[in-house]
């Protein structure tokens, strides 16, 4: 399974803890997206779902297939 580099500030919620959306448990880790997921979570739910959308609306994804890892950074 492919771990997830989430480095970047925005990862981190520093306004308290929500809810994870796939395990219901509180964290202050955040995707890309905004949406609140440990890391360990959102590997698992690549692991477990290789092709399948996060965000269903109607039957249509609306944009993120799975979680992603920050772009790598470009060495100076």
């Amino acid at each position: 399974m492919p771990l997830l580099d989430w480095h970047g500030a925005q990862h981190c919620d520093h306004t308290g803890p929500r809810p994870c959306a796939l395990c219901g448990k509180p964290t202050p880790l955040r995707s890309h997206d905004g949406e609140p997921a440990h890391k360990v979570c959102a590997e698992d739910w690549n692991d477990h779902h290789p092709d399948a959308p996060r965000h269903l609306h109607k039957g249509h994804d609306r944009g993120t297939v799975r979680f992603h890892s920050d772009a790598p950074k470009k060495e100076s």
